[in-house]
């Protein structure tokens, strides 16, 4: 990203911060109608990514080229002319009505320049995404079985990305980025400016600092308040892992261990209710369930995802006998308790979303209280440099957001309009031969593939039109389907080979990237296993009477911890080969419930357990290597 300077730099900071305020004055006064408000979204934004991203690693740091500036323009005009022609397009029939040269013109060049958009400040991957997407709405005509569609004349094509209210780069996607997205990222940004994150990491030092390897707990507990704030995993490894991954490696753990930590604990910032990224508010909107109970359902799982956590790094610290961080270091109960006020936004917003305001209007009246609440502390008063920082901040990473979800709208339409979706889908059903169980695998193994590379927001995006409907047809609940996609869509962050947030921690630990992606993995992998417990067991998401609910987590619980065990193989004391197997048994079997196996494998786990602490001989020994 640039660092810009002189008028150009305070020019751009004029533009972004008025970007800011219009959002957050329609978020809390209402917006335009639909058309005019995503017209303005992608003409105040697209241009901030144009100009702070440069186009290669050798155009300049400090300034725009001459191409920037152009693609600046492309996107004004063309985002201009949907907002001045409104009334004109919203009365046009799509498919029937001509298309004129100059929206040909200038929807060709909002086309490209969305794919560029995506390249500079997202991936490549997604870039060549849509560039393999468009190769096949251009040849779909040719393709063989369900694959083959009519086609489409080229105006067309460009009518259905450009023109469309409904799909492609002002669609419904543009929509959500506008109307909810914009705003939740400038709360983000003032609850940071106003010290929430930093009173939360001092928090997490205070909570868990006091335990046997505190260090690594501190980064999980650290990394589990902040994310619900960041909306970002690669901001949250660099925000929090910058003190607690030296603070792991000091206290004991290796930077291989340190920087997997780190990662996975970042990672699940995205899936921690009350925010959850921008996924939620996108959920809310495509499956038309409130937010509300997006985040009471998912609750339970993100819990889940950190016992898992807790628990591996717990046991890595008994084995190799890591003691707490020492007491200096910790900050004192007085502080906190002075700074608890800062509790009060998420508590807030809570409540307003309990009482059935929207999330717009929410994020709107929470800001104003956190903007109040700085002013407790002279050190994190909002002071107008601070302020006007926080919404130019905003602005380029809502760029970011725009970017990501115009280009995603028109990979949607593309498979939307040609049934490729539909096809897709098809073909899983068809694959798993009537199991629930292998299709959940596949849509797996597709979203891992798919989030190589690409922002999460875009690839639960398209996998969910894939693959969610290959979930209804088992009778998988709508939101249980699009729960299930929309955590391996975050946790793709973690997979090789493009482990975008494990390598950011990598980077700050030293170690091997690739390596650390592993890591990451086998010390996370209790997560990865908790969207296949939710979807064969109803009562992790409090979809179920409350006893079912206790005993469901009650299992599952109970399974995590085994699965810790036999994978770090250590519980009290070194495991034996033949144990750890047990323990991994019993974790398979109540993670996914089997009628009747899942109280045999409570009772071998409690002998498993009671053997370690009562009837083995075997003395504990420490041990210095790596698990």
């Amino acid at each position: 990203m640039r660092q810009l300077t002189g008028l150009t730099k305070y020019t751009l900071m004029a533009y972004g911060v008025f970007a800011s305020l219009f959002h957050l004055y329609t978020s809390g006064y209402g917006t335009p109608e639909p058309r005019i408000m995503r017209g303005l979204h992608l003409l105040l934004l697209l241009p901030i990514v144009f100009i702070m991203y440069p186009a290669t690693k050798k155009s300049p740091k400090h300034r725009p080229t001459v191409l920037d500036l152009l693609l600046a323009a492309i996107a004004i005009v063309a985002s201009g002319y949907t907002i001045l022609n409104a009334e004109l397009l919203n009365t046009r029939f799509m498919g029937f009505d001509p298309v004129t040269i100059t929206q040909t013109t200038l929807g060709c060049l909002l086309i490209l320049g969305v794919v560029e958009a995506c390249r500079r400040a997202l991936s490549k991957w997604m870039a060549v995404t849509i560039g393999i997407v468009f190769i096949y709405i251009f040849t779909c005509q040719y393709w063989p079985g369900m694959f083959h569609f009519k086609g489409f004349p080229f105006e067309r094509i460009v009518e259905i990305m450009y023109l469309d209210g409904d799909d492609g780069i002002f669609g419904f996607l543009t929509g959500i980025s506008a109307d909810i997205l914009y705003i939740y990222i400038l709360f983000a940004g003032v609850m940071m400016a106003a010290g929430v994150g930093d009173y939360l990491v001092d928090f997490a030092m205070w909570a868990a600092g006091w335990a046997r390897g505190g260090s690594a707990k501190i980064a999980v507990m650290s990394s589990a308040l902040y994310g619900t704030v960041s909306g970002s995993t690669v901001a949250n490894v660099y925000a929090t892992g910058s003190f607690t991954i030296p603070l792991m490696k000091k206290n004991g753990f290796t930077p291989k261990q340190s920087a997997a930590v780190e990662a996975i604990a970042s990672t699940g910032g995205q899936i921690m209710p009350p925010i959850m990224g921008a996924g939620s508010f996108i959920m809310s909107e495509v499956t038309g369930i409130p937010y509300f109970v997006i985040i009471k359902t998912a609750l339970i799982p993100a819990l889940l995802y950190y016992l898992g956590v807790f628990s591996m790094v717990h046991l890595i610290a008994r084995k190799k006998e890591i003691t707490s961080v020492e007491k200096s270091q910790r900050p004192q109960l007085k502080s906190l308790l002075r700074h608890s006020y800062y509790f009060l936004p998420f508590i807030a917003i809570l409540t307003f979303l309990g009482f059935g305001y929207s999330p717009a209007k929410s994020a709107f009246f929470v800001i104003l209280l956190t903007f109040i609440l700085s002013f407790l502390d002279r050190k994190t008063w909002m002071t107008p440099k601070k302020l006007f920082d926080c919404l130019f901040t905003s602005s380029v990473n809502a760029g970011l957001i725009a970017a990501a979800l115009a280009g995603s709208g028109m990979i949607v339409a593309t498979l939307t309009q040609t049934g490729a979706a539909l096809a897709f889908g098809n073909i899983l059903v068809s694959a798993s031969h009537g199991s629930l169980l292998l299709v959940m695998v596949m849509i797996f193994m597709v979203v891992s593939v798919l989030g190589t590379g690409i922002p999460t927001t875009a690839a639960y995006i398209i996998a969910v039109t894939v693959g969610a409907g290959a979930l209804r047809t088992f009778g998988v609940e709508l939101l249980t389907a699009h729960l299930f996609v929309f955590y391996y869509a975050v946790l793709a962050d973690l997979t090789p080979p493009d482990a975008v947030t494990a390598f950011a921690a990598a980077n700050l630990s030293g170690s091997d990237m690739m390596a650390t992606g592993v890591e990451s993995f086998k010390l996370g992998i209790a997560g990865f296993l908790v969207p296949f417990a939710f979807v064969f067991r109803k009562s992790l998401l409090l979809q179920s009477p409350l006893s079912q609910s206790f005993i469901g987590i009650a299992f599952t619980s109970l399974g995590i911890i085994c699965l810790a065990a036999a994978i770090i193989g250590f519980f009290k004391r070194p495991l034996p080969p033949w144990v750890r197997t047990l323990f991994l048994a019993v974790a398979v079997v109540l993670v996914f419930p089997t009628r009747g196996l899942e109280f045999a494998g409570v009772i071998v786990a409690i002998g498993l357990f009671a053997y370690l602490f009562l009837w083995s001989k075997q003395p504990a020994e420490t041990l210095n290597e790596e698990p």
